[in-house]
């Protein structure tokens, strides 16, 4: 496959939706999540915009994500489904389209802390990666409790007499 089908973003992120051709994200672009143990089972998003040339119009594509573990190896998580795109009727010839993905990822078992890879792949053929670690964090006695992500702890509210 020419490499002119290509993803112009591939990422993870909290929730995400594709409505009217326009791909909607809460919390995207993370690539640290923060568990005080592991395993830990995690809901997310893959959010994909694949750029689809003139010549790869009307016809049938599939696609795939994938992801490895922290030991590279596959996970048994796999997302596959398939699109096809019809030229607009006010496209030129050589216009191409942009296709938004937003797929849901629920029940994602991360076994331990360490390095995992969303793997993109169109027509067979990797597109894309996108790396996050997965990281044990330890509480202080008395801190905020922490959670998925990697923004600041949240503030306790000064104490009342």
């Amino acid at each position: 496959m020419p490499v002119d089908l290509h993803a112009e973003a591939f990422f993870t992120a909290d929730h995400a939706v594709v409505e009217s051709g326009k791909l909607y994200v809460n919390g995207g672009f993370w690539s640290r999540l923060n568990f005080p143990s592991f395993p830990v089972v995690h809901n997310f998003a893959v959010c994909v915009v694949l750029h689809i040339p003139w010549r790869a119009h009307n016809q049938l594509h599939a696609f795939a994500v994938s992801f490895e573990d922290a030991d590279g190896q596959l996970t048994t998580n796999r997302l596959e489904g398939q699109f096809q795109t019809a030229k607009a009727a006010d496209m030129r010839t050589g216009d191409y389209s942009v296709v938004p993905i937003a797929i849901g990822v629920n029940g994602f078992v991360l076994q331990r802390a360490g390095d995992y890879a969303a793997v993109l792949q169109v027509d067979r053929t990797e597109v894309s990666r996108w790396r996050f670690r997965a990281v044990q964090v330890v509480r202080a006695p008395g801190s905020a409790p922490g959670g998925a992500g990697s923004g600041p702890a949240a503030i306790p509210d000064p104490p009342t007499e």
